[in-house]
């Protein structure tokens, strides 16, 4: 004969739901893309109609363009929040290979002399745009590897004139921020201290 199993509600562990907080800042006390698009039809019938008072007419082109301005924000913000859970992996791994390279150059930098030194030194700033680059990087738009999967694995397909191309001006523009004293020039310290 076969055992009978007890299928009472308390014989396994109790599953509790995980409340999740949501930190409220301007972007997400913004109504929802669609409310705000519904919205701006409405506003936008409104203004259709031929015998609406002046006095409310003009109320109503105040209201589109506010409804316009506040739809571009919202649309901004979603991208920002898709392209952040999007690259957010990438981006992590890609910051602690920076941020090990950079410690081993320090390290290296220790007892280095004469050209080893300024090849050393030439490294380390080019380690430190890729680290400004990865932590300030444009958040609307679509996120370009430092090492491409073509470096990591020369057999798969190599990435696109684009993405050379794009990679290259956002670092130009980072490494000129840096210079004009906009970002940090050493961003591995601020790492360090947990301002990031």
């Amino acid at each position: 004969s076969k055992p009978t199993v007890s299928s009472s509600p308390h014989s396994g562990p109790k599953r509790t739901k995980k409340k999740r907080h949501h930190n409220q800042n301007a972007e997400e006390s913004l109504p929802g893309v669609q409310k705000i698009k519904s919205s701006l039809r409405q506003t936008r019938r409104l203004l259709a109609k031929e015998n609406l008072a002046a006095d409310v007419r003009v109320e109503t082109e105040r209201r589109l363009k506010a409804l316009e301005a506040d739809l571009t924000r919202a649309e901004t913000a979603r991208k920002e929040r898709t392209y952040a859970m999007k690259y957010h992996k990438v981006k992590f791994f890609e910051r602690q290979k920076v941020v090990r390279r950079i410690k081993q150059i320090k390290r290296d930098l220790t007892s280095a002399q004469g050209k080893e030194r300024e090849k050393l030194e030439g490294g380390l700033e080019g380690l430190r745009v890729d680290l400004n680059y990865i932590l300030h990087y444009p958040k609307t738009k679509k996120y370009i590897s430092l090492f491409p999967p073509e470096k990591r694995h020369i057999d798969t397909v190599s990435t696109t004139s684009d993405d050379n191309d794009q990679r290259i001006t956002v670092r130009d523009l980072i490494r000129d921020q840096m210079r004009r004293g906009e970002i940090s020039k050493q961003p591995e310290n601020e790492l360090e201290s947990g301002n990031r």
